[in-house]
């Protein structure tokens, strides 16, 4: 994996959200989804800098350039417990191979940190090149429907493969 010198993961602030909702447009263009259900940045906003948060969101940023973004919320599974949704999640084409995975660790690592058991999330069919990612990374496909494909990462495969090791 190329390295990039200078990039930095850390949690959003409500400023970003002006670099943020370009690259969820951008996202939705790539895969061929509809636009037109995004928020605009004023709701971004509001739902982000809310008490409590409507959602959580990490960047990847380099030098003062989001390059990547992932949003993600909490919840719970009667079966399984606790668990982190991971409603979004981009990385720019030209600065995927060195911050993907950064970034991926990171959202691996909150979810192993506040001791969850799972981490789930939807993937657009029209993506086959995250979905070689996913399951390069452990990932599990637990189901499909319409249009897209349901992926998790189970609480043995977060400590084992990326929490303890530097897979």
């Amino acid at each position: 994996m190329n390295q990039v010198e200078g990039l930095v993961i850390r949690e959003a602030a409500g400023e970003d959200f002006i670099q943020i909702r370009p690259l969820i447009v951008k996202r939705a263009e790539e895969l061929k989804l509809s636009d037109g259900g995004i928020s605009d940045i004023n709701k971004l906003v509001r739902d982000y800098c809310s008490k409590p948060s409507k959602f959580y969101c990490l960047v990847c940023e380099l030098d003062t350039k989001i390059i990547g973004y992932v949003i993600y919320t909490f919840g719970f599974c009667v079966h399984e417990g606790r668990s982190i949704s991971m409603d979004e999640f981009y990385v720019v084409p030209d600065y995927r191979e060195a911050a993907q995975l950064l970034l991926f660790k990171k959202i691996v690592e909150i979810t192993h940190n506040f001791g969850h058991l799972r981490l789930a999330w939807l993937s657009s069919k029209n993506s086959l090149e995250m979905h070689e990612f996913w399951v390069k990374h452990g990932t599990t496909v637990h189901s499909e429907d319409q249009g897209y494909l349901q992926y998790r990462l189970a609480k043995y495969t977060i400590q084992e493969r990326h929490c303890l090791s530097s897979n």
